[in-house]
């Protein structure tokens, strides 16, 4: 039965913090940390709630919290991630890590019902994100973000579609994100892609030519197409225009995440065609 995450985690992280595992059943480090967090959770008698997502299950919440390894945890509270780890860690080293966020947080009566209202409208929105850019759902989205600046998930959700649509807006958004990881992560990334964007490239250049029918699918929805021709183009030439397609093409996938749809159809084949 598929995991409905805005109601067994989102809703119910407004009560007491829940503790999301991301594993799978092939991992060797999961079946290590499983049954630790299973016991810390016993023992903290009910100050947090482990949830566990199997992420060959559960493919499209895996990809939106971009889990790139497992086993990987999120805390989660009022609909907000509090913090993150990945990899086996000691039960020691767990524990120590739950005290100290666990203290951090501080509940505000008022501030929990709006902040769980609009985690609400947020889960509602996202659960209606089918693809990656999407000019649809960026526009549904932003109008949300501009209502709700404060919806941290939302604001990492938003640039990934932005960047694409209006790249500087976007660049600036990923430096006030607070999730420093994901800024660090896109940051080149998006420097590339706002400059394929911007290119104005020649028609009668085969590859520029190709590059342009690239962005075109992108920006259209055709993204399975934008894929194979960068793999194409690669092939053809690898260091064209100083290696646009391949720098493209790693940022696309780094944007998707390793359990979207088409990274995992494509991205072996990609790195065959780069390697």
């Amino acid at each position: 039965m598929p995991v409905d995450f805005k109601k067994e985690v989102v809703d119910l992280s407004f009560k007491k913090p829940v503790l999301v595992d991301f594993w799978a059943p092939w991992c060797g480090p999961c079946k290590v940390l499983g049954p630790l967090l299973e016991d810390l959770e016993k023992n903290a008698k009910g100050k947090w709630i482990l949830f566990k997502i199997n992420t060959e299950e559960e493919v499209q919440i895996a990809s939106y919290f971009k889990i790139q390894s497992i086993p990987h945890c999120i805390l989660i509270f009022q609909g907000k991630i509090v913090d993150e780890f990945t990899g086996a860690q000691s039960k020691a080293t767990i524990e120590k890590w739950l005290e100290d966020n666990l203290n951090a947080l501080e509940i505000g009566e008022e501030e929990d019902v709006e902040e769980e209202g609009s985690a609400a409208d947020f889960e509602a929105i996202i659960s209606q994100q089918n693809q990656i850019p999407d000019r649809a759902f960026y526009d549904t989205l932003l109008k949300f973000v501009e209502e709700n600046p404060e919806q941290d998930l939302a604001q990492n959700a938003i640039v990934k579609h932005e960047i694409f649509f209006n790249p500087d807006q976007a660049i600036t958004r990923l430096k006030t994100l607070k999730d420093a990881k994901l800024m660090k992560f896109l940051e080149e990334d998006f420097d590339v892609l706002k400059e394929f964007l911007r290119k104005d490239f020649s028609k009668k250049n085969p590859i520029e030519s190709q590059l342009n029918e690239i962005k075109i699918k992108l920006l259209e929805g055709s993204h399975e197409e934008a894929i194979q021709n960068i793999i194409a183009s690669i092939i053809k030439n690898p260091t064209a225009l100083n290696g646009m397609a391949r720098k493209v093409g790693i940022a696309l996938f780094h944007i998707w995440g390793s359990a979207y749809p088409l990274t995992q159809e494509y991205r072996r084949e990609f790195d065959m065609a780069i390697y």
